[in-house]
């Protein structure tokens, strides 16, 4: 990272993470668990980041992680990344097949 962006102190928050799709035909099934602290930015970070060109924060602003992987398929933060582009369907618990996006 850039000189301003390095932080000799790096730490993460251990947020547990999980994800989980639902249907009419099934209850909540667990497709994804991560963990905030696989970040590669820090809160820190991503603050001083967002910052540093003189772009305000005030309170009650937000801003965002995007996608949190792991190092392990099962811990890939997304259904794009799990289904690898289309190339790796995941069956749910009836039998039907997600993949990124759904025809119709």
């Amino acid at each position: 990272p850039l000189p301003y962006l390095r932080d000799p102190r790096y730490g993460s928050y251990d947020i547990r993470l999980e994800v989980a799709l639902k249907s009419d035909t099934f209850g909540p099934h667990v497709i994804a668990r991560s963990n905030f602290r696989n970040m590669y930015w820090n809160a820190r970070q991503m603050l001083v980041h967002h910052t540093v060109t003189g772009c305000n924060m005030r309170p009650g602003d937000m801003f965002g992680s995007g996608t949190i992987s792991g190092a392990s398929e099962r811990n890939y933060g997304s259904l794009l990344e799990l289904c690898w582009k289309g190339t790796k369907p995941q069956t749910m618990p009836d039998g039907s097949v997600r993949k990124f996006l759904q025809d119709g």
